[in-house]
């Protein structure tokens, strides 16, 4: 079991609106916030089923549903698909940034956009919003910044831990879809946690039947947690 620090933590049992990733149901949580982890604490959380949303860690507890389960990808044995080869092979072009979390207007404004067109966000997300989601964080975390030639075009966080590295959110310019940002940058993820000695990357929680959860079982071998046992889940 993981061991918090020597304090008290307080516990919260969140009802937030309707299931994001199934037609039915009521999206729960049991969470509490922490401003401050060691990655061995955070990475033990996460071996028990919980992940992060800026300092909140959080857990489903969903009535009647345990269909929330957390993915993860062996990166020494990773192998990519064909389809993969093609998007990593579209953006040969593409620089990298590493950066530490940090506000940053350019980045802001992707992230605005990527809501807006992609996901069709009802309103602009507020910069509060956005720092507490993306820019607060209790463990180690960087930013990718994708660019072509001087344009940003892509921006992913990630937290480094002890032998994983997790994956937090992406977000990507939607004029540039065709280059398939999103599978791209998961690839640099797993390329980025080999050559950082990781043995693994953390996806967050896995849907088997919500299509917008399928590609995540696409980056093979992955392991799925049930009952806190990792086990070896097979491409839809």
């Amino acid at each position: 079991m993981t061991t918090l620090p020597e304090t008290t933590v307080p516990l919260y049992h969140t009802i937030n609106g309707p299931c994001p990733y199934r037609p039915e149901g009521t999206w729960e949580n049991l969470s509490f916030f922490m401003d401050n982890l060691s990655a061995e604490s955070y990475e033990a959380l996460l071996n028990q089923g919980f992940r992060r949303s800026g300092c909140s860690i959080y857990h489903p507890v969903c009535k009647n549903c345990s269909m929330c389960l957390p993915l993860r990808v062996n990166v020494h044995s990773f192998q990519p698909t064909r389809g993969q080869r093609r998007a990593w092979n579209k953006n040969t072009d593409i620089r990298i940034e590493f950066r530490p979390v940090s506000f940053d207007d350019e980045v802001f404004n992707l992230y605005r956009k990527y809501q807006l067109q992609w996901h069709n966000a009802p309103a602009p997300p507020e910069k509060p919003e956005f720092v507490s989601f993306l820019m607060e964080s209790p463990v180690s975390t960087k930013m990718m910044c994708y660019y072509l030639n001087n344009q940003l075009i892509g921006v992913g966080w990630v937290d480094k831990l002890k032998t994983m590295l997790s994956s937090v959110y992406f977000a990507f310019d939607p004029d540039f879809s065709s280059r398939r940002p999103g599978v791209f940058s998961m690839l640099c993820e797993i390329e980025y946690a080999r050559q950082s000695g990781f043995d693994w990357v953390y996806l967050g929680y896995w849907v088997e039947d919500s299509p917008a959860m399928k590609y995540k079982s696409d980056y093979q071998p992955a392991e799925i947690l049930i009952d806190q046992t990792w086990h070896p889940v097979q491409s839809q």
